[in-house]
């Protein structure tokens, strides 16, 4: 637990107040040692660009706001910009002067106005977070709220017509056409959205030849304040442990694959050079293979939707131990 290390009294952050770190030590455990570039939007004082340039301690820190905090002197490792969230243009300065290769993680702790989350979201998700890297939006819930811009107290069963009308809502300085707060909208509603993104390949599976797609995240992790949602991984296939420990009879291993995007993609498995079977059908996953056996060679081959273009493979082989 990372930020247990730390002495949390020095950061002006309501990320220590919330206990949102008790879910961020479990989600950024796999970062903590590594040279990362993080963004977070909305930094108000400043306090949790310190906290995470100390969280990360080979990291680099950005932050966004509207407004930057008076007094702030960024230090070592710390970046700081002022623009709005909205502005995809600036976002992409931004992005194109400190992480030119992509952010390896993004924070959303800027509005909370699910529009102005949306158009962030989508922009740096698919242009500026590297494949595998985690983005994560704070305060969700403020969608429940009745005295929030685009919230609304939950009911159980909300008028319907209610989720059909428009209102005019003044948001980040301008005025903007959002729909009338309830829960199929807002920030609840775009949360609900991320979980069909992540039901794609179900959604999609009766569509025509062709346009049937997996999701563009590799999770989608709800806690009671922050969504995280992890892009998917890299290109590639993979098996671990390999060689792989056999024993007396067989061994195991878990083969991961990733087509690097949502294009549907095929594995196939050959024995000893054998005809090839097919494994598997998604654009990516992990799964536990436990007939390996000693002596024999096995090759995992990934596969563009149509079987027609290979894109990448490894060889497996049994090890008696």
């Amino acid at each position: 637990m990372r930020s247990k290390q730390l002495n949390l009294s020095l950061y002006e952050t309501d990320k220590v107040k919330h206990g949102y770190l008790n879910a961020y030590d479990l989600v950024l455990e796999p970062w903590v040692n590594k040279e990362i570039t993080l963004l977070e939007i909305g930094v108000r004082t400043g306090g949790s660009l310190k906290l995470w340039r100390d969280y990360f301690p080979r990291g680099t820190i950005v932050g966004i706001d509207r407004s930057l905090p008076r007094n702030f002197l960024p230090g070592e490792r710390i970046f700081i910009f002022q623009g709005d969230q909205s502005n995809t243009r600036f976002l992409s300065q931004v992005a194109s002067k400190t992480a030119p290769e992509g952010f390896d993680i993004i924070i959303d702790d800027a509005s909370h106005i699910g529009e102005l989350t949306k158009i962030t979201f989508w922009h740096l998700f698919e242009l500026h977070l590297k494949p595998g890297g985690l983005y994560a939006i704070e305060d969700w819930g403020t969608g429940y709220r009745a005295d929030f811009p685009d919230g609304k107290q939950f009911r159980t069963t909300p008028p319907v017509l209610q989720c059909v009308r428009n209102t005019l809502q003044r948001a980040s300085g301008g005025t903007i056409k959002v729909p009338f707060p309830c829960h199929a909208y807002g920030m609840v509603g775009f949360v609900k959205e991320l979980i069909d993104e992540q039901g794609a390949a179900s959604i999609t599976m009766q569509s025509p030849a062709g346009k049937r797609r997996g999701s563009r995240f590799q999770s989608v992790l709800v806690t009671d304040g922050i969504v995280f949602v992890t892009k998917v991984p890299p290109l590639g296939i993979n098996a671990s442990p390999n060689p792989v420990p056999t024993g007396k009879t067989v061994g195991r291993t878990i083969i991961s694959w990733s087509t690097g995007s949502a294009d549907i993609g095929c594995v196939y498995v050959s024995v000893d050079g054998g005809r090839e079977m097919l494994f598997a059908q998604k654009n990516h996953g992990s799964t536990i293979v436990d007939w390996i056996k000693a002596g024999s060679a096995y090759e995992f081959r990934l596969y563009d939707s149509g079987h027609a273009r290979l894109l990448a493979s490894v060889r497996v082989t049994g090890a008696q131990i």
